[in-house]
């Protein structure tokens, strides 16, 4: 077991078994699984896909809509719930047979928006599925299809692992859409998954150095009054997901956005050397040059910062902290564990300052409760079919 100085909390435990979970889930989420999920005709009828889900969930189909893109060459929007559940025209839905596959995501399978998207989109005629990890729930019975995750047991809060199940999930059905529809080989779909695995292994061989950075990196940023994320396409739902984290681990100050927004509005924050700015990026995303343009404007601002990437490191400033992650053989694969040395620094944190998770060390938080639909923020809110 790798050191954990002190802090061995659950963000930490989470982040040493990821790249075995990543495996295993290979395993359970097999290709009977993907082909019980969803019939054949049913898969050649889908025309467009459509990814909804709240918080890490919707965050798991902004990191797999690539894969999509890329393997099953398909037109794939993501939304958020409420923005899909509420706003989404009911005109796009159900437009053909079959289509649009509308895939909700909840690993509980007990959240209420999730429930009125998938119900929404089968009352307006799409094809619905949904991923969670209890095929008894309000989720799962509120769509035709269900893919159960199987998950092991063990810890999942906050959201490390779990996201990590949602994201391989969507990539390994991107996987199972390109082989019924003839865009790879049999051949080629095994090389996929033997890639995710052995990405997973190149993980495990460089986690106890990154652990060790990610410790360090914790004490610079812990004191620091804002965090700030940087990231584009795929790389902006890694950003997203670190900040969550922030705001989970340890209730902190944060924002995020894309490269050219940064440029347009959070470059102007004020008291740039008290902001910590986190940069994931890589050098086969589109919009490196403009990535590096934009640490540049940081770098000039004296922002502390922080690099994740799997580009050589002498393509930042020398000042910045940079974490080199495994490359992938396919990029697509890149967003699946590409946060883990945030998740590590945001656990770390958490245990310097001494705050529990999801602040339930201060009883303003558990009386949220109290509403009329008992836990109104998640599971208990209304739910409404437009």
């Amino acid at each position: 077991m790798m050191e954990n100085f002190g802090f061995d909390n659950s963000m930490y435990r989470q982040a040493v078994l990821t790249p075995g979970f990543v495996k295993t889930m290979c395993k359970n989420i097999s290709d009977k699984v993907l082909m019980d999920a969803l019939p054949i005709k049913e898969l050649y009828d889908a025309q467009k896909i459509v990814i909804t889900g709240c918080g890490d969930s919707y965050l798991a189909g902004l990191a797999a809509k690539p894969a999509f893109e890329s393997i099953a060459k398909m037109d794939v929007e993501v939304h958020r719930c409420v923005e899909f559940s509420r706003f989404f025209g009911s005109k796009a839905l159900g437009y053909s047979p079959n289509t649009p596959l509308v895939i909700g995501i909840s690993i509980s399978g007990s959240v209420s928006r999730v429930v009125e998207a998938l119900t929404r989109a089968d009352k307006h005629g799409a094809n619905t599925i949904a991923i969670t990890n209890n095929p008894e729930s309000a989720v799962a019975k509120a769509a035709r299809h269900v893919i159960c995750l199987n998950m092991p047991e063990g810890e999942y809060q906050p959201g490390l692992n779990s996201y990590v199940a949602s994201t391989l999930a969507l990539m390994l059905l991107a996987i199972r859409f390109g082989v019924a529809k003839n865009l790879i080989s049999v051949k080629e779909k095994n090389d996929m998954i033997a890639a995710i695995c052995d990405h997973a292994d190149a993980y495990e061989a460089a986690l106890e150095e990154m652990n060790k950075h990610a410790y360090e990196m914790a004490g610079k940023f812990k004191d620091l009054r804002c965090l700030d994320f940087i990231g584009d396409y795929a790389d902006y739902a890694t950003a997203f997901f670190g900040s969550a984290k922030v705001i989970e681990c340890y209730g902190g100050y944060t924002t995020y956005d894309d490269s050219e927004d940064w440029c347009h509005i959070n470059f102007f924050l004020r008291d740039p050397a008290t902001i910590g700015r986190v940069a994931i990026t890589n050098e086969d995303t589109p919009s490196y040059d403009r990535m590096l343009v934009t640490l540049e404007a940081v770098r000039k601002l004296t922002s502390p910062c922080m690099v994740v990437t799997n580009a050589d490191k002498k393509d930042f400033p020398e000042e910045f902290e940079v974490f080199t992650t495994p490359k992938a053989k396919y990029f697509w694969i890149t967003p699946l564990m590409q946060h883990l040395p945030f998740d590590l620094v945001a656990g770390y944190i958490a245990g310097m300052k001494g705050i529990t998770f999801f602040r339930r060390d201060e009883p303003a938080f558990l009386k949220v409760k109290n509403t009329p639909y008992g836990d109104g923020r998640i599971r208990g809110s209304q739910i409404e079919i437009i």
